[in-house]
């Protein structure tokens, strides 16, 4: 959460860091703010709200030397002297943040009985006044920036702009951190898709590495010892980089219909790729699939996957309630985490405490280099293409075609695998339509009167349930909750009252029966019934008729939900593609 972006080149700064702010802004878009030196003079402009107006812009000098950040806000609320980057009290440096301080209060306590002066809520700007005071005793901006940061609990990223007109520091713990290394530029950013257009080469920062930029030089030193570290350059490997909505109005439903080729690029895996996971699932005795909401629902639907066809000890935990499973994970367990970012904190912080015990860690995200990635012993990509949208879609089914095709490939039906998803990828070719787009836009209009809403699913649509439910509630603001169809009759059919909307998925398997009773059963307490499924029954007062996709099913039905959010959010006046107090990547927990 939150993006920071640093340039130094012969690009003009404030354009260039704009431009890269923009490809971050799925980190947070509450404001914005950019810096840059000039005359050994730094000129800063914020503002509150998306990247928009850039007119304000024009005030900032001609420079080629700056930084920048987007926001999603922790502490204090969303206003322009809350925005970074933070002044020093003499306007020497500059210092944006990604991150928590969690010490922020003991910090600030001591640094104002010594005299110092906060004017934002921020804990950034403890961080900022903390550097003033290590900068008496240290001298140098280099060392007191390391002192400062040692002192700071959390994870965070710092990134440091100083009046001289050829530095820029910034410090890794936790948060992400990428250097671009161009043609005498750099690019210091939290993701590689930031300067993707411009250059494929990368460094890619550790946690307690400290980055130093001065006179055309990237050096990289540990920051507890001071000690300097071997610079590594890597090439940086992007399947597509385009972040444009190409005639859609929005990228939410640009990449809602991409998912007709996105389910068949994630399974671009060869049998012999996927075999070193394959043979590690089967040495485990448990495999444990691990995510952080949206990646979660992918994980329980992976682990269903495992369970059902491969009957594998698959259990699905929420990467941030592992703790009391830390103790319970050994050299003979393998985690497979599910991140779109690779870079969620709760999840990263799950993978410390099982690798801590010694279990083997296999992760699927969508974004190569990232933390998750590098931390594993078995990394995948989910192939989906930059995600813009705040709330995941095509990289949801992505990760599910995924893990049909590693479980399927346990039982030796690899080709079989492959095969289905192809089917189902040609047979959302023509899913995409006016008549459906119409039929969702109509219901959409239905549905803006209420408040409360219920889904309902089960076995193989379990999981679709839930993640339908939070696809909706992520872009409408409504009350949408998923439920297990089995919970209907132990509390839930309480919340079921005249002209509650209720939508039940239904597939073609064993769990029919069992759906359309739990359909009658809310029918009768006068539930108005959705029906999600391939053939329409009289117990449905609407009917969204799905592909027939057998096994692959979730990714059919999921989809209607997709859809439903979109036009419900658009009918309501949200914003779909960046919904209010939501980040793309939770880099804090």
């Amino acid at each position: 959460m939150c993006g920071i972006f640093g340039y130094s080149g012969k690009r003009d700064a404030a354009k260039t860091i704009i431009d890269g702010l923009k490809r971050l802004e799925y980190r947070g878009y509450d404001s914005w703010g950019v810096a840059v030196v000039s005359s050994d003079k730094i000129d800063v402009v914020k503002k509150v709200g998306a990247i928009g107006d850039l007119s304000s812009l024009s005030k900032l000098p001609s420079s080629t030397i700056g930084i920048g950040h987007t926001r999603w806000a922790t502490h204090g609320g969303v206003t322009n002297y809350n925005a970074h980057p933070h002044y020093s009290t003499d306007k020497s440096f500059v210092v944006a943040q990604n991150g928590i301080v969690e010490n922020y209060q003991e910090l600030k306590e001591k640094l104002t009985k010594k005299g110092y002066i906060f004017s934002t809520q921020t804990d950034t700007e403890v961080i900022v006044r903390l550097i003033e005071d290590k900068l008496k005793k240290e001298k140098e901006l280099f060392k007191a920036i390391r002192s400062a940061f040692l002192d700071l609990e959390g994870r965070n990223t710092i990134i440091v702009l100083p009046t001289s007109n050829s530095h820029i520091y910034a410090v890794r713990n936790g948060s992400p951190l990428v250097v671009g290394i161009g043609k005498d530029e750099v690019f210091i950013a939290s993701d590689t898709l930031s300067f993707a257009d411009k250059t494929d080469k990368v460094v890619y920062i550790n946690n307690n590495e400290m980055v130093s930029y001065h006179g055309g030089e990237v050096s990289l030193y540990d920051v507890k010892s001071g000690k300097e570290l071997k610079t590594k350059i890597s090439k940086l490997e992007h399947d597509d980089i385009s972040i444009a909505k190409e005639g859609y109005d929005h990228f939410m439903i640009k990449e809602i219909v991409e998912q007709r080729h996105t389910i068949r690029e994630a399974v671009q895996y060869s049998l012999e790729e996927l075999t070193p996971l394959l043979e590690a699932i089967k040495k485990s005795r448990n495999v444990y699939t691990v995510g952080a909401g949206t990646a979660n629902f992918a994980a329980g639907q992976i682990a269903f996957y495992l369970r059902r066809y491969a009957h594998i000890n698959a259990i699905e935990l929420k990467s941030y309630e592992m703790e009391s499973f830390k103790d319970m994970f050994s050299n003979k367990d393998l985690i497979l985490a599910i991140s779109q970012s690779g870079e969620t904190a709760d999840t990263i912080e799950a993978l410390e405490f099982a690798k801590a015990k010694g279990a083997k860690v296999a992760s699927l995200v969508n974004m190569l280099g990232s933390t998750i990635t590098r931390m594993s012993d078995y990394p995948y990509f989910s192939r989906s293409g930059p995600e813009i949208c705040v709330a995941s879609t095509k990289a949801f089914t992505a990760q599910i075609s995924w893990g049909y095709l590693l479980a399927k490939s346990l039982t030796g039906k690899y080709s079989q695998a492959r095969k289905d998803i192809e089917v189902l990828a040609e047979k959302l070719q023509n899913y995409f339509n006016k008549k459906l787009f119409s039929q969702m836009q109509l219901l959409a209009k239905k549905m803006a009167k209420h408040e409360h809403f219920f889904v309902l699913g089960k076995g193989q649509n379990y999981y679709i349930a839930l993640e339908g439910a939070l696809k909706v509630k992520e872009i409408t603001y409504k009350h949408f909750e998923g439920f297990a169809a089995g919970e209907l009759k132990h509390g839930v059919i309480a919340l079921i009252d005249k002209g509650t909307p209720v939508f039940v998925i239904v597939s073609e398997d064993e769990n029919k029966n069992d759906m359309m009773s739990s359909a009658a059963e809310v029918k009768a307490r006068g539930a108005f019934v959705i029906g999600i499924a391939k053939k329409s029954n009289e117990l449905f007062n609407e009917f969204i008729k799905t592909i027939d996709a057998s096994e692959l099913d979730p990714i059919a039905n999921v989809i209607p939900f997709q859809l439903l959010s979109y036009f419900l959010g658009v009918s309501l006046g949200n914003s779909p593609d960046k919904p209010r107090n939501l980040a793309k990547s939770v880099t804090v927990k």
